[in-house]
């Protein structure tokens, strides 16, 4: 390196020598470098060739792994989002061809609970509801309730509810065809699912998953119509039996029963408005005098208003608890009723349920006043001559969202066995009991402009008591002639065989029976052997009758029929349960 230092020049400027000798080409050995650089190149080259294939082979390896990893991942995101879609349409699917169910608003119409008069399912919307519905109707070109009422379902929404909350719905199988722009639930399978063993199966599986799904998305939800279209904005109007449906904890998941669903009851604004004057000193000498004389006028005015402000879908300022949360308001449409099973509750045995003698006609005239729908645990008010008879609502067919509608259709209804006994009444006269053979069995049914029998006038009575008492059953016990009982027939043999259930005021029996060999003798050889055993030994076959509850059939033992086989007597195979009675 050459500096500009005066000093170094000089120094180089003197020592030409040094200077030619550090630069002289001689001492740079270029061929020897090239050589060496030769020489590793050479060897790198064939260190390359030796192991470069095992690199490749490494490295290729490695990449196809990332690749299926990632073709993986891509995969199973692609699977939870077709199951994801696949799991929106099935109950979107669901919901829009079975139950045509509309949502009122967007995303849903929630609504603050308010408390009306009614003992029945319908509640009261605000106009706005049905200006949507008439529009919608329009827009649609169609009718949509032609022949079919408006219907609607009202449910508590579960706070911590995430769909799919099912477990049935999150593990169903998503099906081969499916594809997420399929509009339909699971592709072609969803609609020809029609006929079949196998497609009746897919179907009700369908629906359990479906009523199981909804048994996660509301605590605790019903059916109902609507009586008016007269509510504040914002509020619905629903009834006693809705408010008491919503809030029953027993209608509910077992795992959300034990949450509590705020109530309260609701307070007439224009009261709670007013600000009583507390009484001066000088007036209390007179109210004290004129309390007697207010309270009278206060308790009669009183009556007058509970007997003429009770009109359905009227307001009814705490009269009852209400749920206070809002609830959720979805047009639906249930099928029609076919059938259904109603079990009086224990309050209507004691009212003397059991003693109705035209169950028909206290149906019909209760069930077209007050109900639309019937699901499965709902409680049915019916009344006759001033005295009610509640029933619970234990089955309805068709049964696939345990919900039914009982407008403009024929409904056939069965008595369900109640595990309150019902009190022993007094025998029907002649004109109201058939004893005839081969009477038809089943239920009754309701609507389609079926003719309805006259009703009786016949009062019933009380219950009576045990005829013997502890001293004098022993003693008879003893001095009784024994029965003998004919044999049951064989534990595998199901044709013609009837279950007999005794129920008496001592208690209860069973016993199966062939009806095309078994008497009616051999019956009321059961039935006596059943009052002995119970501790009733002063009774006999002559002094007793049996009755059917629904159809009332008769069946009393004397000479002419006590060797008629039951089935020449109008008992068939199945089950038939039998109340003992008194003959007068």
């Amino acid at each position: 390196t050459i500096t500009t230092n005066n000093d170094d020049t000089q120094r180089i400027q003197h020592a030409p020598n040094a200077y030619q000798y550090i630069f002289t080409p001689n001492t740079m050995d270029f061929e020897g470098a090239a050589k060496r650089l030769a020489k590793d190149q050479s060897k790198l080259r064939n260190r390359s060739k030796k192991g470069g294939l095992v690199v490749s082979a490494k490295a290729k390896r490695e990449a196809d792994f990332r690749r299926k990893q990632q073709a993986k991942l891509r995969a199973q995101k692609q699977e939870e989002q077709k199951r994801a879609e696949y799991q929106k349409s099935f109950i979107t699917n669901i919901q829009r061809s079975h139950l045509h169910a509309k949502s009122l608003a967007s995303p849903d119409l929630m609504l603050q609970p308010t408390s009306i008069w009614g003992e029945g399912d319908k509640i009261a919307l605000p106009p706005s509801v049905l200006e949507k519905l008439t529009s919608s109707m329009m827009d649609d070109g169609s009718n949509r309730a032609a022949g079919n009422p408006w219907i609607f379902r009202v449910g508590i929404p579960n706070p911590e509810y995430t769909f799919p909350a099912s477990p049935l719905l999150a593990t169903m199988k998503v099906p081969k065809n499916f594809t997420v722009d399929d509009d339909r639930m699971g592709g072609d399978d969803s609609d020809s699912d029609d006929d079949g063993g196998d497609d009746d199966n897919e179907e009700e599986l369908r629906q359990s998953v479906y009523l199981d799904e909804m048994a996660h998305k509301y605590l605790a939800y019903t059916h109902c119509t609507v009586v008016e279209f007269t509510q504040d904005e914002g509020h619905v109007g629903i009834p006693q039996p809705i408010a008491k449906a919503l809030l029953d904890p027993l209608r509910r998941r077992a795992e959300d029963r034990s949450k509590e669903i705020p109530a309260t009851r609701t307070v007439d604004p224009a009261a709670a408005a007013a600000s009583p004057k507390e009484p001066s000193d000088e007036d209390a000498d007179d109210s004290a005098m004129d309390v007697e004389h207010t309270n009278n006028d206060n308790s009669t005015s009183n009556n007058k208003e509970d007997q003429s402000d009770k009109t359905p879908g009227h307001l009814a300022y705490g009269a009852f608890d209400i749920p206070d949360v809002p609830l959720e308001i979805t047009m639906v449409r249930l099928p029609k009723g076919k059938k259904c099973t109603l079990t009086p509750t224990p309050e209507a045995i004691r009212n003397n349920f059991y003693a109705l003698k035209d169950i028909k006609l206290v149906l019909e005239q209760s069930l077209i006043r007050t109900r639309a729908t019937m699901a499965i645990k709902d409680v049915v008010h019916t009344w006759h001559r001033g005295i009610k008879y509640d029933m619970t609502v234990d089955k309805v067919i068709p049964s696939a969202f345990d919900a039914i509608t009982c407008i403009n259709t024929d409904i056939e209804v069965d008595i369900g066995e109640s595990s309150v006994p019902e009190p022993v009444t007094q025998p029907a006269d002649s004109a109201t009991t058939a004893t005839s053979a081969g009477m038809a069995t089943g239920g009754m049914k309701l609507g389609g402009g079926q003719t309805l029998g006259p009703s009786s006038s016949s009062s019933t009575m009380p219950p009576t008591s045990n005829l013997s008492s502890s001293s004098t059953t022993a003693t008879a016990a003893s001095s009784a002639a024994p029965i003998e009982l004919i044999a049951e027939p064989p534990a595998d043999q199901k044709d013609a065989v009837c279950t007999v259930q005794l129920r008496s005021s001592v208690g209860t029996g069973r016993r199966r029976f062939d009806v095309n060999t078994a008497t009616l003798k051999d019956l009321f050889h059961f039935v006596i052997s059943i009052l002995r055993e119970k501790g009733d030994v002063a009774t006999n076959a002559s002094s007793i009758q049996l009755v059917t509850r629904f159809p009332r059939r008769v069946f009393a033992l004397d000479e002419s029929n006590q060797s008629q086989t039951l089935a020449s007597c109008g008992i068939a195979q199945g089950q038939e349960m039998f109340m003992v009675e008194s003959r007068s």
